[in-house]
């Protein structure tokens, strides 16, 4: 008599093939429309950096085109002084900062979490549950890790020039991330959403 397992758990050819084609589509969908979402999101953004950090002033947030990727570009001057490195940081009258992130980034666990989800075991109902709140996870996890980004590429520029060897969660953070780290949370919101979807099943 089989068991429970071999029934929920599909060969690993058919679950490369559900995740090739769950990849196929979120892939699709952020190549047509991944754009317009990140700008429809950046007055969010607006709003969180300045509450991430009431010290910089926004001169400009957008999606742009330059000759290799798609990015999210921050510009962004100082309105109020502080102390790094035992210098004291104010705003320059002819200079800001600026900073960028691609959309592809920051779109990854987009398409990887409700692929993930799709692949793993269940009915066909059941996998598209997953595949949908798993890309609501994704979303979530976007309006958090855009502005988070944005602020450590510009803090980052502050702490490797004049305090090396601060700590800093935001930056441990930030390192994680940029070394792969969000491939492992779209793997783990991936999990979470067909649990979620197993349970409402």
């Amino acid at each position: 008599m089989p068991s429970s397992t071999a029934d929920a758990w599909p060969s690993p050819g058919r679950f490369a093939l559900a995740l090739i084609l769950g990849l196929a589509v979120t892939l699709a969908a952020a190549w047509a429309w991944g754009e317009s979402l990140i700008e429809s999101v950046l007055p969010l953004t607006r709003i969180l950096l300045g509450w991430i950090d009431d010290r910089f002033g926004i001169l400009f947030l957008g999606v742009e085109h330059n000759w290799q990727d798609t990015v999210v570009r921050l510009r962004v001057n100082i309105l109020q002084l502080f102390v790094m490195g035992g210098k004291v940081i104010g705003e320059s009258p002819t200079g800001w900062l600026e900073v960028t992130t691609t959309t592809g980034a920051m779109l990854q666990p987009l398409v990887i979490a409700p692929a993930i989800a799709f692949a793993l075991p269940g009915a066909l109902y059941t996998r598209a549950l997953a595949f949908a709140l798993a890309a609501l996870l994704a979303f979530g996890f976007l309006l958090i890790d855009l502005p988070m980004t944005l602020h450590a590429y510009v803090w980052d520029m502050f702490v490797d020039n004049l305090d090396p060897s601060r700590f800093s969660l935001l930056m441990v953070w930030h390192e994680f991330l940029h070394a792969g780290g969000r491939l492992g949370v779209a793997v783990i919101l991936g999990l979470a959403g067909w649990r979620l979807a197993r349970k409402a099943a």
